[in-house]
């Protein structure tokens, strides 16, 4: 069969209007079609050149001079290159015809109007290659090989009419079949058996053209597929006999179709398929070239299944700090999660049929909706683009979140979220949370606390108070599973005192580094609520105190593991041009108002200088009374010393070995000198360190400090009283016990708690 570009291009262009983008194929580049269409594609030379003898005109030649060689098998895009000459006048053009098969016994004549004229001396042109060859296996996976003889014909005409002989090259245009890839709904293992699908299924599939090599493809052209009853022997058959279903196709779609109907289908259309009865669904392609999909297989482009009637979609509804929530069908048991007042949510969901072939028609949300048949509760009308509602604030009260997703059978899931706001109580005076777990051993070079005496220690301080119980006024993390304390208990007071260490191993350690770690937006981890802060907040008082080494510390809300450290700006590493300000969003920066983070032991930073435990130990801490605040403060011992027990020969924190290095340093002079930051107004340097040496770079920073960012603010419960908190950055366990029982009725005074009077 022969055919013209002219005619080629009117039926592509009528094909693409009824979305059947295939066919015989003949390419130009266009720079050759514009070239014919406006200067040589008038008519054809069979008819309009001379025929006769021209005296004195000599008859030009013609000689192919590149190409596929003469039987070769190449691609079935294929590049030619000719050359006419004519010894007494010009070229004036060339005339060309592609047919299939080869050219023995053809007749020029036999193409009378179907050769087309180029001025040009090569051409790109696709033909077919739509005849089965056979599977050839690549890289351990079979495609299918596609062939068609092909032989181009070129001839030149002069200024005068005369036309050359004609050259002619024979080839064998080779092609991969292309292949489909269903990808939706998501199947694990399809060899296992029937996948159950709704009764309504959606298909998704993508397709890939290999061109010669699997990893040399382009998008396929089109597309058909076939759904039918399943037994054992349909898929050998498919394989084996592919012309026995050719009636039970569909019409072929173009891959880019309106509508995406070349990439899915649902299936059942106006009639739901037949519950628990097994079908079998199979999609195939076909390239530019004409080679269709010729392996069918269960992991490709083949899926075997049964409908069912689902019981919805799955819905799950994400809050960053409070987490995800799985839901299906109508279930109407909600979730409960607690958040303290003021907290702000931000909910988002997403709904999911893909298990069953479905597709997710809407969504729609309400807050504490009475009856949830009625339209007017509800807080949007369904859509399917409403996955999200914006920040959402409550102060008090229990209120509870409907959000509902249906799919396209009309089946529905219910996600319902209880969210109870704590109630701010703060009824009680002191609240002590042991988060310094330990054991009972022999103590020997006082290294660490017992679990006895550093319980001990914080009960006698907290024993102070007239009406501390020990028995329901502490909470100790071990004792509790390691979980991190009830926001519902600690709202019950006004002052609390938070002891940590600086473990954070979640078999042996403190929850302290879990509570105030910020998770930025958008980060992959979880986000935690740093609840915490709402506490503050609200007017509550907070006494933190606790091993300040290494993670352990107000560092423990970023993840700079390098020392000196700018809290603002360095909270994803060392940084000199703070282009990124995560860190004023800590709590760290934020509501304890430290700027800066040193440490007496840790990894540091080579470039501020030289760093040696037995030079940054502590000897003693000062205070500092210059600050206004801290100088109207009555009562605080003017040092804080080690306790002798801890320091004498031969034990952990021996002062002639390296001294007290659990220490944690803030807003150190030397490194905001250097960087050019300023402390915060709400810090309030109370205790400095008088450290082992002189020279050491962080002589006289401050280790315990007042932060004021909430000292105004004054819990509502009768007797609450506005008042700053307190932030030590090392554990008082090991000081003197005289002078820490000063410090800690200081406290409470300020604090105005009620004491037992010594």
């Amino acid at each position: 069969m022969i055919q013209t570009l002219t005619a080629y291009i009117a039926r592509r262009a009528s094909r693409r209007e009824s979305a059947g983008h295939f066919g015989a194929v003949v390419y130009l580049h266009i720079a050759a079609l514009v070239a014919v269409a406006t200067a040589l594609l008038a008519g054809c030379s069979g008819s309009d050149v001379f025929t006769g003898e021209i005296r004195g005109n000599k008859r030009p030649t013609i000689e192919l001079t590149n190409g596929p060689l003469e039987g070769d098998t190449t691609r079935y895009t294929v590049h030619f290159f000719w050359l006419g000459e004519d010894g007494d006048g010009s070229i004036v053009h060339y005339e060309f015809c592609m047919v299939e098969g080869d050219p023995i016994g053809f007749d020029p004549a036999d193409t009378t109007g179907e050769w087309d004229r180029t001025v040009l001396t090569d051409s790109v042109f696709t033909v077919i290659a739509d005849e089965y060859d056979r599977n050839v296996e690549i890289n351990s996976y079979l495609y299918g090989k596609f062939k068609k003889m092909h032989t181009f014909f070129i001839r030149a005409v002069d200024d005068r009419g005369a036309v050359s002989e004609i050259a002619y090259r024979s080839f064998t245009a080779f092609n991969l079949a292309p292949q489909i890839y269903i990808n939706y709904p998501k199947v694990t293992n399809p060899e296992l058996g029937a996948q159950m699908l709704s009764v309504k299924p959606i298909f998704k599939w993508y397709g890939k053209d290999p061109i010669d090599m699997p990893w040399n493809y382009q998008e396929v052209d089109s597309v058909r597929y076939l759904c039918t009853f399943y037994d054992s022997g349909i898929l050998d058959a498919l394989n084996k006999y592919p012309g026995n279903f050719e009636d039970m196709w569909c019409d072929w779609i173009w891959y880019h179709a309106e509508g995406d109907s070349g990439k899915q289908v649902m299936l059942g259309g106006d009639e739901l398929l037949i519950a628990n009865i097994p079908y079998i669904l199979a999609v195939q392609a076909k390239d530019e070239a004409g080679a269709v999909s010729s392996i069918f297989t269960k992991s490709t482009n083949v899926r075997h299944f049964k409908a069912m009637r689902p019981t919805g979609p799955v819905l799950r509804i994400n809050e960053p700090f409070l987490g995800t929530f799985s839901f299906l069908g109508l279930n109407f048991s909600p979730a409960q999660v607690a958040v303290p007042p003021g907290f702000e949510m931000n909910w988002t969901w997403t709904g999911d049929a893909s298990s069953y072939g479905g597709i997710i028609q809407s969504f729609r949300y309400g807050w504490d909706i009475a009856d949830l048949n009625d339209p007017t509760e509800w807080d949007v009308f369904p859509s399917p683009h409403v996955t999200f509602i914006g920040p959402k604030t409550f102060y008090a009260g229990i209120h509870t979140l409907y959000i509902e997703s249906t799919d396209n059978l009309g089946m529905k899931t219910l996600g319902t979220i209880e969210v109870t706001v704590i109630p701010v109580v703060m009824t009680r005076d002191l609240l002590w949370v042991d988060d310094f777990p330990s054991l009972d051993f022999f103590q020997q070079i006082y290294a660490f606390p017992t679990e006895s005496e550093h319980d001990e220690f914080w009960t006698n301080i907290c024993m102070k108070v007239m009406t501390f119980d020990p028995t329901i006024d502490i909470y100790d993390v071990r004792d509790n599973g390691l979980r991190v304390p009830p926001m519902e208990l600690l709202f019950k007071y006004k002052n609390i005192i938070w002891s940590f260490s600086k473990a954070i191993n979640l078999e042996t350690g403190s929850v302290w580094n879990r509570v105030v770690y910020f998770t930025p937006s958008g980060s992959a981890d979880i986000l935690n609520l740093n609840f915490l802060t709402y506490y503050l907040a609200f007017g509550g008082h907070l006494w933190t105190v606790g091993e300040g080494h290494r993670s352990g510390g107000l560092a423990a809300c970023l993840n700079n593991t390098l020392f000196p450290l700018n809290i603002r700006c360095e909270f994803w590493g060392p940084s000199t041009n703070c282009s990124n300000t995560t860190g004023e969003n800590t709590m760290a920066y934020r509501d304890f108002c430290a700027s800066a983070l040193d440490k007496a032991e840790a990894l540091f930073k080579t470039y501020y200088g030289v760093r040696r435990i037995d030079y940054d130990a502590m000897r003693y801490a000062w205070l500092d009374d210059s600050d206004p605040v801290i100088a109207g403060i009555e009562g605080l011992p003017h040092r804080l010393e080690l306790w002798e027990q801890v320091t004498r020969p031969d034990m952990f924190y021996d002062p002639l070995d390296k001294g007290f290095h659990c220490i944690e340093y803030y807003d150190p002079e030397y490194f905001m000198r250097y960087t050019g930051i300023a402390s915060q107004s709400c810090f309030h340097p109370m205790y400095r360190s008088t450290t082992m040496h002189a020279r050491s770079l962080v002589y006289n920073s401050t280790v315990a400090f007042w932060h004021t960012r909430y000292a105004e603010v004054k819990a509502s419960p009768p007797g609450c009283v506005a008042a700053p908190s307190l932030h030590i950055g090392f554990p008082l366990w090991f000081f003197d016990r005289a002078q820490v029982d000063s410090l800690a009725t200081a406290v409470f005074n300020v604090w105005q708690i009620p004491l037992f009077q010594d």
